[in-house]
């Protein structure tokens, strides 16, 4: 018994050591949380370190652009496995070009680094100083103060950025209030624009702010990041807060980021201890500011020259590979094909990508997986799509490349990206069939052998005793009638369409499960079982378009397709925003369902 303990301890002390040599390897990653800034903002870095056992501390490379003034670090661990998370505020020393070197660690026998990052830091410029006014009338002094010119961004600011600053400097002498703006009023479908909404304040406020984020419509809105900073508006010092999303058109035409607001108290007076000012709030009423709402116009992705592989992404910055998870298989056994794409923006909404019929090969449907990932003030993402191909004969198989298209809104053109080819060797099946073989018999007596037996028959006859029974029934006229009548439901079930049948039996669980639904998913799982059944559209392979045309092929009328294009694209904006598309609720999305198939019932009756 003691020495099982000896052992069992001996193991728990040594799990450190096999940790550090981790054969798996570890992952490291860094990212900011924004790529521009000024000199009034600061920067926060984070490092991420994924798979390291015990106590661990990357090494940051030399800075000499900021001062590093706070650092924080935490930990989760989860089945044994540990993510250590090391978050660093900075601020920038001048303005340029900044770059982040590589973040090192040293874990076990390898050391690890992460990409360089590049940081823009600009100059904040002020709106040049007024001349004190001697003698000035009330009015007149109001007059020039409203006419005293307004600090700019710089002007090769990024738009979001430079929007952001201008917007804040034209709101006077507030001390509280929000502004919001957006990197590109104009986008594509499925193209991904970024959000920024801020909330200034010149003085303290009591306890925490509750902050309610935009509402979007015809939009998916994602947050990537938070961030704060301050801004000097005319020539008071402005503290900020600001919230930092990635948006999506979801289809062509307006679409809106409604405004943002915060809940705050303000402080009563500044010399209040933090004590004092908890017990301040209780006789203070709380104010709430609100950010402009903005506004878009969601452009279509153009017709011409767009190409089979285009699946609707939009943006620059796309990779696509391709693997198998084995290089040799016998024949008859499956291999899985990964395809995975990498790339800015949201690539939930777009369609599954189409394997073309491949020789020797059985192919199976794709099954696709989404996802994303920070990316240093930006939203980066990834869309994995896995299948199952068996091959049916042996030899040395070339999978050829794999097609997938993009639009460039920067080049206004389609590209085209292609996976690598991919080998593999089948080699025949070592399956050994434990049938008969008559190959290697040379009498068969006449060609018939007996094999052995293995039933034993309780009669020696199969119709033994039924000969009479046949008899008896074939004389009674109540059983000829009612074989007559067996007959004849026979051939009416024969002549009946059964499609029919089970078209309305379609029609009426549909209509029962959108009675049922507590969920977007829900009603979509609803409408796509009876189109699936009435009209054999199978809509979880087919992108929207596909879906479409193969309504039109059916028969469905013009206006009933353009009322179904606009509920689905609302229920995949509902399944994928945070937030339900212009107030439309899992009730009334059913209630729209059910309408559309009741008309659609009422045309195929007509």
């Amino acid at each position: 018994m003691f020495r099982r303990f000896l052992l069992l301890f001996c193991l728990l002390c040594c799990t450190p050591a096999w940790a550090a040599f981790d054969p798996v390897g570890i992952s490291l990653a860094a990212h900011v949380n924004k790529t521009s800034l000024t000199m009034d903002d600061e920067l926060k870095l984070t490092v991420t370190v994924d798979g390291a056992a015990g106590d661990i501390t990357p090494t940051l490379p030399s800075l000499p652009a900021f001062n590093v003034f706070m650092s924080s670090s935490a930990r989760q661990i989860n089945n044994f496995h540990a993510t250590s998370t090391f978050e660093y505020v900075m601020l920038p020393r001048f303005p340029g070009k900044a770059v982040i070197g590589p973040i090192s660690l040293h874990y076990g026998n390898k050391t690890y680094q992460t990409e360089p990052i590049t940081v823009t830091v600009y100059r904040a410029t002020q709106a040049p100083a007024r001349p004190p006014a001697a003698k000035a009338p009330s009015g007149a002094a109001a007059s020039a103060r409203k006419a005293a010119p307004v600090a700019q961004a710089p002007a090769n600011m990024p738009p979001l950025e430079r929007d952001l600053y201008n917007l804040a400097a034209r709101q006077g002498q507030k001390m509280f209030f929000m502004v919001a703006a957006a990197s590109d009023k104009n986008p594509y479908v499925n193209q991904t624009v970024l959000l920024g909404a801020r909330f200034y304040y010149a003085r303290p406020f009591v306890d925490n702010a509750p902050y309610s984020a935009p509402t979007p419509s015809n939009l998916f809105m994602e947050e990537i990041s938070t961030s704060e900073g301050q801004q000097i508006i005319d020539g008071k010092t402005y503290s900020y807060m600001e919230k930092r999303y990635a948006l999506s058109g979801v289809s062509a035409g307006p679409a809106t980021a409604g405004a943002a607001s915060v809940k705050y108290i303000p402080a009563g007076r500044l010399d209040l201890s933090m004590f004092d000012r908890m017990f301040a709030s209780l006789s203070q009423e709380a104010q709430l500011v609100q950010s402009n709402p903005v506004s878009f116009t969601i452009r279509p992705v153009p017709a011409p020259n767009r190409p089979a592989s285009f699946y609707g992404a939009v943006g620059t910055g796309y990779t696509v590979s391709a693997s198998l998870d084995r290089s040799e298989v016998e024949a008859g056994e499956a291999v899985n094909l990964t395809v995975k794409v990498n790339g800015p923006g949201n690539l939930k909404p777009t369609a599954e990508l189409k394997i073309p019929p491949l020789n020797g090969f059985k192919v199976y449907d794709v099954v696709a997986t989404s996802g994303s990932v920070p990316g240093n003030g930006t939203l980066k993402s990834y869309k994995i799509f896995k299948t199952v191909l068996v091959p049916v004969s042996s030899g040395l198989y070339q999978i050829p490349p794999l097609a997938w298209s993009y639009y460039d809104p920067a080049a206004q053109t389609y590209r085209t990206l292609l996976t690598q080819p991919l080998s593999l060797r089948v080699t025949p099946s070592s399956k050994v069939d434990s049938g008969f073989d008559f190959a290697t018999q040379t009498d068969l007596n006449g060609g018939l052998r007996t094999l052995g037996t293995d039933i034993r028959y309780l009669k020696t006859h199969p119709f033994e005793g039924q000969a009479d029974f046949l008899a008896r029934l074939g004389r009674s006229s109540a059983g000829n009638i009612a074989f007559g009548l067996l007959l004849l439901a026979c051939a009416l079930y024969a002549l009946t369409d059964k499609q029919t049948w089970a078209g309305k039996r379609s029609v009426s669980k549909a209509r029962a499960n959108l009675k049922r639904a507590e969920s977007p998913e829900a009603v979509a799982e609803a409408l796509s079982t009876y189109l699936s059944v009435r009209y054999g559209v199978h809509m979880a392979s087919l992108p929207l378009r596909d879906i479409a045309a193969a309504l039109q092929a059916r028969g469905c009328p013009a206006v009933l397709l353009a009322s179904f294009e606009t509920l689905w694209k609302q229920l995949d904006a509902a399944r994928f925003a945070p937030v339900d598309l212009q107030g439309q609720g899992t009730a009334s999305l059913a209630r729209r369902a059910a309408q559309w198939i009741s008309d659609m019932e009422k045309g195929k009756r007509k």
